[in-house]
């Protein structure tokens, strides 16, 4: 897909909302602001429809493109960084609306849900969308405000290029984006090295909960409504968590637990060696990257920890 494309797509519509998955991160944000001020870059009038940004993202200038209500008909409907149509949350009522939908993600579980899919298995959506713009030669378009955005989606999804999505090409893609004075340094201090005091805090009730499978290499911690209550904490405050797990050097595989209901939890998996979390995420509904991946899961913490454990063992057992 490229620019040209997008606008072919756009074309003869007034509206186009541009949105992407439930708690929106750091690549989900970067690509959904970059591609509306590129699209307003070509005269076409695109909002933003994304619920709960995290502050982590005020310096990025794509965010006075928000929409705070949606009162839109005839329109088309953009997902970025998602990968169903539930992933939308309260957002897939209005893709089910739209006149024209078009899905642009990299995730390798993408369920192809829209009108026009776009999927590449790359680092990030924001790498998508650096290569839609140059296979319509229209890198030009490129200034710092996008740039900004783009290479916040790059790092964080690439956790500051260590992760193994990590490419020459993303490398190189960074190098162009940095050309355009974007303060990188900042960038990657936000989002991986800046934190608040109670994120401090609730990162210190998660440590003291964690626990290591010493047979299968699984490290394991969890959060719950109440913990995150006691430092008046949000998911956007426990961001890191899942990461400091992985970065235990005994641990094959890291699982970060967050309650978010009565009896709901959200699952983050991460792995540094030969284990698919992906794999393990689409069993319970989920899905990702085979070293990134997260999933939904009801019941109770022993339970789903319970269930987890079993799914890494069998995958070890498959692995051997």
């Amino acid at each position: 897909m490229n620019l040209q494309e997008i606008i072919n797509i756009c074309d003869g519509y007034k509206n186009i909302i541009i949105s992407g998955h439930i708690h929106p991160d750091g690549d989900c944000v970067g690509a959904c602001y970059a591609l509306a001020l590129i699209l307003h870059k070509k005269g076409i009038n695109a909002a933003v429809a994304l619920d709960d940004v995290p502050d982590t993202y005020d310096y990025l200038k794509g965010s006075n493109y928000l929409l705070k209500a949606i009162k839109k008909d005839n329109y088309v409907f953009i997902s970025l960084d998602c990968g169903d149509k539930e992933r939308l949350g309260a957002n897939s009522e209005i893709f089910d609306k739209a006149a024209v939908t078009v899905n642009i993600d990299h995730h390798i579980s993408n369920t192809k849900f829209a009108d026009y899919n776009y999927v590449s298995d790359v680092s990030s959506t924001c790498e998508i969308i650096y290569e839609i713009l140059e296979r319509s030669s229209e890198t030009k378009l490129l200034d710092k405000d996008i740039c900004e955005a783009l290479y916040t989606g790059l790092i964080y999804d690439t956790g500051a290029f260590k992760h193994s999505n990590t490419t020459k090409r993303t490398h190189e893609i960074a190098g162009e984006l940095i050309k355009h004075g974007i303060d990188f340094t900042d960038i990657t201090n936000r989002l991986f090295y800046y934190r608040s005091y109670k994120s401090l805090k609730i990162l210190g009730t998660a440590i003291k909960n964690a626990e290591f499978n010493t047979d299968n290499k699984v490290i394991f911690t969890h959060l719950t409504i109440d913990e995150l209550k006691e430092y008046d904490c949000a998911k956007k405050d426990t961001e890191s968590i899942v990461q400091i797990l992985n970065e235990v050097i005994e641990s094959e595989c890291a699982i970060f637990i967050i309650q978010n209901g009565s009896n709901t939890y959200k699952v983050s998996l991460r792995s540094r060696n030969d284990i698919d979390v992906c794999k393990i995420a689409k069993k319970f509904g989920g899905g990702g990257h085979t070293k990134a991946s997260g999933c939904t899961m009801s019941g109770n913490i022993t339970e789903i920890k319970d269930k987890l454990f079993i799914a890494v063992e069998e995958q070890i057992k498959d692995i051997i």
